[in-house]
């Protein structure tokens, strides 16, 4: 079975309205990409992790990031994912709390 390497989900936090959606992508390296859009946030995690919820949260939790311009250096591109991951997050169902 293939890993999948986008990850979509809603923490159900109430930052606002919809919660909290997030949307993650493993890197080839093995590190995740991540963007809170309700939050305004983009991280990379600082060492590989699984691409699940609970490790992209403990990752974000407790500061276990890196600077995402190292992970991406090439503006280009790193906006183009960026713009994907913001897309998938919007697309995560609300929750309402």
């Amino acid at each position: 079975m293939k890993t999948p390497t986008l990850l979509t989900f809603n923490t159900g936090r109430a930052y606002t309205d919809a919660g909290q959606r997030i949307a993650a992508r493993k890197l080839d390296d093995g590190r995740v990409l991540f963007v809170d859009v309700d939050r305004g946030i983009e991280y990379v995690t600082a060492e590989p992790i699984e691409l699940t919820p609970r490790d992209v949260m403990a990752a974000y939790d407790y500061g276990r990031t890196g600077w995402i311009y190292d992970a991406l250096p090439d503006y280009a591109s790193r906006e183009c994912i960026l713009g994907a991951l913001r897309d998938a997050a919007r697309a995560v169902p609300a929750v309402r709390l």
